[in-house]
């Protein structure tokens, strides 16, 4: 029995534990009258019921704003939509909001045709390492009015929103089995705790699943707990924690790339045709690999309504966050076919020396949000004044070595070991693989690959004002945003300005920069069911992944970008359908590329160095519709379309000018049905359908494959083999949903649900390049309590 399947228990007895600790809490009678609990202006209102739609948010504003009202696009996506639809994680199988793919639980995401590395979780930087059993909602803000949050990427942010608290005595118990070995248990309850006004959720979950590709396994353990307190003085305040842990063994790898040879001795000739799809069918690394993650997080909030006009709110988190992994540095190789060297044809050869990567990290970070809503010119103009001071704290430990079983890295290096995947003619082993002997814990450790420490801590702030002019009819806002980012980093490895390092002298790198970014923007009603909106923003983006070598660069700036959104805004049938459409155009400067320098000038000589002078420019639109069609029916649609070029990627690479930016999906969305019934035999069933899609999609790099070469002092493309132009097909996925629900006696409740994912068995490649799950299908079972305990 491995690792990943000695504790199948430990969850149960976990959630046996919660539920007497739960019991214990629920001793206090309730009030005999209902206190009425002030709504902070910080708090998004719940709805009972809301389905798939959410009014409010606070997510680009740091206060509670109809989503209708804002003049900017912000896309909603509750819990309700990841149980209907089986979704067990939040990741690259998200597409169904436009403009947003690539999703990663390490933090990543690409949205309206920028990548990012970071993601927020209640408004605070976040790592990614997120449990979808503890997550409300997902709020995507789009493009650079998420600079508010100060660092963002131009595409805008995602703001992963915890489960609150409810005072309501409720408890649930949910079992879900399916395809690929899936299983998960979930407990979760609300209620009082003492008193009337103080109150919890507490939530525990353990997940497992499989694939079709031998070795490979997911277990994720995840837990989180929340206390809010109503004082009497109109003051609230929140405490989380939040414990999430994924062991990943044998980490699916991507398909290679093919390159036929034409059966020609002329490289020019040589041409990148594709990806072996079948070939990512196959683990590579086997069962001595891991890809592990961990993060345990606190979180405080308080917020109060000091006056008529001014509220306040505090807030911080802590966090550490760890990944490790070992050997799954060695996938497949690129494979070629149609070579005058028969023995080249046909093969992957899988990577030499497994290496074991270690990043360890931590933080944190305070917000102070000062609000004033006040009224000028005899009440005919209302305003509200945003105040944000802020300071964020980010820490990197990382070592990385090569893995030190001599022995077995021999073998592993010999001929006829099997490193050397021999292959049928569709791609697939002629023969089983054969994968690298050593476990870590027999190996030891070898030579350091990586190792830094890094530190960036920023200061900042924010100002912005609201105004509604007209009788409500406009609303226009401005604000200006400003941060210092100071970065502290040691590198123990890599040669710096000259310097070479040692372990016991590294090299230091100190450096600080400011950016201050401002945004503006206004919505106008038309009428009341009819807005039009427009937006200027500007925005800035600092990696935490940045080596200290690219901080020490005389020439170092931080990623910039600017943007423009338009659009409009409605609602028809009496507000029972609401649909916004936009366009936006957002430029992004400071990207390092490679430039060509004749040094010194005049003498001939060329070098390519690096600096932060590239440029990208993205253009798109997007719809989104949702339609209440009656009681029973509902439906809507969120698309994208997305243009993401390179308009200067360095002088050394000229002709990736104008081509396509790698792993952005030029269009994607999805479209849902769904069916709630009331009464009759119906009564307690739903049944939802959603369809997503994909477009054919650039997955190479713009320069990749291209042959460089400096003729009368002008770079040239001297041969391609055109790895540039490859992409993954496009791919529409159909999935389906089938709940049922009664109620036993006054407090008990029973819910059964059906999914089936990927309904036709499309054979797919994600933009990852890895492979898509085939048709799954699975089963859950809810037994919930309501009211029990406090009667």
């Amino acid at each position: 029995m491995t690792a990943l399947n000695r504790r199948p228990a430990g969850l149960f007895a976990w959630c046996l534990a919660l539920s007497a600790v739960t019991a214990l809490a629920q001793t206090t009678p309730p009030p005999k009258k209902e206190e009425v609990v002030e709504l902070s202006p910080f708090e998004v209102k719940s709805q009972e019921n809301r389905g798939y739609i959410a009014a409010e948010t606070m997510t680009g504003t740091r206060v509670a704003t109809q989503i209708k009202d804002l003049p900017y696009t912000v896309n909603v996506l509750t819990s309700e939509f990841f149980e209907d639809f089986g979704m067990f994680q939040l990741d690259d199988t998200l597409t169904q909001v436009g403009g947003l793919t690539g999703l990663d639980i390490g933090g990543g995401f690409n949205l309206r045709g920028f990548s990012s590395t970071s993601q927020l979780r209640d408004g605070f930087y976040r790592l990614g390492r997120y449990g979808e059993t503890n997550v409300d909602r997902i709020e995507i803000i789009k493009g650079p009015n998420a600079g508010i949050y100060g660092r963002t990427s131009p595409g805008g942010m995602v703001n992963m929103i915890s489960k609150a608290p409810n005072p309501k005595d409720s408890q649930k118990f949910t079992l879900r089995y399916g395809s690929f070995d899936t299983s998960q248990g979930t407990f979760e309850a609300t209620g009082t705790v003492g008193s009337p006004r103080t109150y919890y959720i507490v939530i525990a979950s353990q997940f497992n699943r499989g694939a079709d590709q031998p070795w490979f396994h997911i277990r994720e353990n995840q837990g989180f707990l929340a206390v809010k307190h109503d004082f009497d003085n109109g003051g609230h305040l929140l405490v989380s924690a939040e414990y999430f842990m994924q062991y990943r063994n044998a980490p699916q790898t991507s398909a290679p790339i093919i390159t036929d040879q034409k059966n020609s001795a002329v490289n020019t000739v040589f041409e990148v045709i594709g990806y072996a799809k079948n070939l990512a069918k196959y683990n590579a690394f086997g069962p001595n690999s891991e890809l592990n993650r961990s993060s345990q997080t606190g979180f405080l909030a308080y917020d109060k309504k000091l006056t008529d006009v001014f509220s306040i709110r505090l807030g911080g988190q802590v966090f550490q966050a760890r990944r490790w992994d070992y050997n799954q540095n060695t996938g497949f190789g690129a494979i070629t076919i149609n070579s005058l060297t028969a023995a080249n044809n046909l093969t992957s050869t899988r990577g030499a020396t497994p290496n074991r990567g270690l990043i360890f990290e931590n933080g944190g970070g305070v917000q102070l949000d000062t609000v004033a809503r006040y009224n000028l010119f005899d009440g005919a103009v209302a305003n509200k004044t945003l105040v944000t001071i802020d300071a964020n704290d980010y820490y990197r430990y990382d070592p990385t070595r090569n893995s030190g079983a001599t022995a077995a890295l021999a073998a592993w290096g010999a001929a006829g070991s099997g490193r050397v995947v021999a292959l049928n003619p569709d791609y697939t082993p002629t023969a089983p693989l054969t994968y690298f002997s050593s476990s870590l814990a027999d190996g030891g450790q070898g030579a350091l690959t990586r190792y830094t420490r890094r530190r960036a801590t920023v200061y900042g702030g924010q100002f912005r004002q609201e105004s509604h002019w007209l009788k409500d009819t406009l609303l226009t806002y401005f604000g200006l945003r400003y941060d210092n980012v100071k970065f502290r980093e040691r590198d123990y490895l890599t040669t710096i300005n000259g310097v070479v390092p040692t372990l016991a002298t590294p090299n230091i790198v100190n450096r600080s920069v400011t950016q201050s970014k401002p945004n503006i923007g206004a919505l106008y009603k038309v009428k009341e069911n009819f807005r039009v909106y427009a937006n200027y923003s500007e925005s800035y983006f600092i990696n935490q992944t940045d080596n200290p070598i690219d901080i020490a660069n005389p020439l170092y700036k931080p990623e910039t970008a600017k943007g423009w959104d338009y659009g409009i805004k409605g609602s028809l049938l009496d507000d029972r359908l609401n649909y916004t459409l936009g366009a936006y155009n957002i430029r992004r400067f400071n990207v390092r590329v490679t430039d060509s320098i004749e040094s010194p000038v005049g003498s001939g000589n060329f070098v390519t160095v690096t600096q932060p002078d590239g440029d990208q420019k993205d253009t798109g639109w997007e719809a989104d519709v949702n339609w209440t069609i009656d009681r029973a029916w509902s439906t809507g649609l969120s698309y994208g379309h997305v243009q993401a070029i390179y308009t200067n990627f360095g002088s050394a690479r000229p002709e990736a000018v104008g081509r396509k930016v790698q792993n952005i999906s030029p269009e994607n969305g999805g479209v849902y049905l769904k069916f709630s019934g009331s009464e009759g035999m119906l009564k307690g069933f739903s049944a939802n359908v959603g369809v997503t899609y994909v477009s054919e999609t650039n997955t190479e790099a713009p320069d990749a494959g291209d042959t460089v070469a400096i003729i009368a002092g002008v770079p040239t493309v001297t041969r391609s083999t055109n790895q540039w132009k490859l992409t993954v097909p496009a791919f529409t996925l159909w999935n389906v949903g089938l709940t049922y629900r009664w109620k036993q006696g006054a407090h008990a409740d029973h819910t059964l649900r059906l999914n089936v994912n990927n309904v036709f068995d499309k054979d797919y490649l994600k933009v990852s390049k890895n492979i898509g799950d085939p048709r799954g299908i699975y089963l859950s079972y809810t037994l919930g309590f309501s009211g029990l305990l406090t009667h």
